[in-house]
């Protein structure tokens, strides 16, 4: 007789979550002048939580900085969370070269890891996003890829 696992079919079925940026802040008048918001999104039937992320982000090819953040995010079943984390400017990103990205368009790149704790155990997910994102205005969704016309 043949002995099941936990689930019906007696299968484990896990997908990695996925880790994007919603948006970015740039705020020279604020103790935390760069904040990067990211969208943790678990596919999965069951909770899994984000325990570390480390990025790095380029604002139109300039590095704007490193953050590393330990953390304890839940992440319900099959749900979206958004998490907003300030990120501690880089030597070379100094606030008067920060105020160009207080307004207009501006290329961004993120690449990043993102550890996460599940049943079956720790997995650390990479992570990388580029586009457009316009600041100064309302905070906007990271760009979708523009189409032939130059629209959305």
């Amino acid at each position: 007789m043949a002995v099941l696992a936990c689930t019906p079919l007696g299968l484990w079925l896990y997908e990695d979550p996925s880790v994007t940026v919603s948006r970015l802040r740039v705020d020279t008048t604020s103790a935390r002048p760069v904040l990067v918001a990211l969208d943790l999104r678990n596919p999965n039937d069951y909770v899994v939580a984000a325990t570390r992320v480390e990025l790095l982000l380029v604002l139109d090819d300039l590095p704007i900085g490193r953050l590393d953040r330990d953390s304890s995010v839940s992440m319900p079943k099959g749900t979206a969370t958004t998490v907003a984390l300030p990120l501690t400017p880089a030597r070379g990103a100094a606030r008067d070269r920060l105020r160009q990205f207080s307004a207009g368009v501006h290329r961004f790149a993120v690449e990043g890891r993102a550890t996460f704790t599940t049943p079956i155990g720790t997995r650390k997910v990479r992570f990388a996003q580029t586009g457009e994102m316009a600041f100064g205005q309302p905070p906007s969704p990271a760009s979708a890829p523009a189409g032939p016309d130059g629209s959305p």
